[in-house]
C-alpha cells in the first residue's frame, strides 16, 4: 500500500507553510497522493489557496476548515476523518507547518512498511535550535511508560500511521493544550491493535520553536493546562516514581513547579464542574 496522505493543521501560518512545509512535501522522492490541510481559525479565501495549489504543482489539495475543537487536536481529527471517508486504505503523514522532511522520509516509512503491513511506522527527528542540530531522537521499542514522563520521539512530523487505525482509536484528543503526540502515543499502544516498524534514522527536521509565544515557551499558560490536561488523563497509570520524574522535567524544561500543576487541575476541575 503506497497511498500516502500528507495531513497539515495550520492557524494559518501561510508564511512557514512556503517556507518550511510545502517544499518538503515537493521534495519527496516518493509523492503523496494527496495533502490535506485543515485551517484552524479561518477559512482560507480563493486567493491563498490558489497559490498553495500552484505551490504543489501536480499534488491534489484539499482544504478544509477544523470542525472541532480549535487547536491542533481539532485539526487534525478534522483532517483524519476526511482521509478516513475519501482515502479509506490509507496511511497519512503529518507534517507540522514549521518543521521539514528529508526527501526520502516518505520513501524510508513505505520501505520499512513491510509492504502495508505494518500499521505505523517512525522515523528520527532531528532536534534543530536556530538551524544547528542539537540531538537526534530515534525510536525504538517503544512502550507506554515512555510517554508518560516524556516522548522518546514521536511526535507530529514523524507520525505515519493507517488512518483505518487512528479513526479506531479516537483520533486526538479534541481540546487537549499540548501533549497531544504523547496522549495519542499511549492510546494507540494501549489499544493493542498497532504494529510497529522504524526506520532507524532520523528524517524529520523538528525546528524547535524558541520564541517567547511559543506553546513550549518557560512558564506558558499553554504549557502550564497542557501538563493539567496530560496528567488528568494519566497520571493514575504512572508509579510514584514516574510522577516525581513528571514533575521534575516539567520544572526543568517549563519552570512549572509541582504546585503551578496541581493548582491547574483543581482549577479545571471546577471549571468542568
Amino acid at each position: 500500500m503506497n497511498n500516502v496522505i500528507v495531513l497539515i493543521a495550520t492557524t494559518p501560518r501561510l508564511s512557514l507553510l512556503f517556507e518550511h512545509a510545502l517544499p518538503s512535501i515537493i521534495n519527496q522522492t516518493c509523492q503523496p497522493k494527496a495533502v490535506v490541510l485543515v485551517s484552524d481559525t479561518r477559512s482560507l479565501d480563493q486567493n491563498e489557496v490558489e497559490n498553495l495549489r500552484s505551490e504543489l504543482k501536480s499534488i491534489p489539495l484539499h482544504v478544509l476548515v477544523n470542525s472541532r475543537a480549535s487547536g491542533a487536536a481539532g485539526s487534525w481529527n478534522t483532517g483524519i476523518n476526511y482521509i478516513a471517508d475519501h482515502f479509506p486504505n490509507s496511511y497519512f503523514a503529518i507534517i507540522d507547518d514549521d518543521d521539514i522532511w528529508q526527501p526520502e522520509h516518505l520513501s524510508s516509512c513505505l520501505l520499512n512498511s513491510e509492504d502495508g503491513e505494518a500499521d505505523i511506522v517512525l522515523s528520527g527527528i532531528n532536534v534543530k535550535i536556530d538551524n544547528k542540530t542539537v540531538t537526534s531522537n530515534i525510536p525504538k521499542d517503544l512502550k507506554v511508560s515512555d510517554f508518560l514522563v516524556g516522548n522518546p520521539g514521536w511526535q507530529g512530523s514523524n507520525t505515519f500511521i493507517k488512518t483505518g487505525l487512528a479513526a479506531r482509536v479516537g483520533g486526538f484528543t479534541d481540546g487537549l493544550t499540548s501533549g497531544n503526540d504523547k496522549d495519542f502515543a499511549i492510546r494507540v499502544l494501549e489499544s493493542g491493535l498497532a504494529s510497529i516498524r522504524y526506520t532507524n534514522k532520523a528524517t524529520v527536521d523538528w525546528m524547535c520553536n524558541q520564541s517567547p509565544d511559543a506553546l513550549s515557551a518557560p512558564g506558558s499558560k499553554q504549557k502550564l493546562r497542557g501538563c493539567a490536561q496530560f496528567l488528568k488523563l494519566h497520571g493514575e497509570k504512572m508509579s510514584r516514581g514516574e510522577m516525581d520524574i513528571y514533575f521534575e522535567r516539567a520544572a526543568a524544561l517549563f519552570a512549572l513547579s509541582k504546585s503551578d500543576i496541581l493548582g491547574e487541575i483543581e482549577r479545571l476541575e471546577c471549571v468542568n464542574g
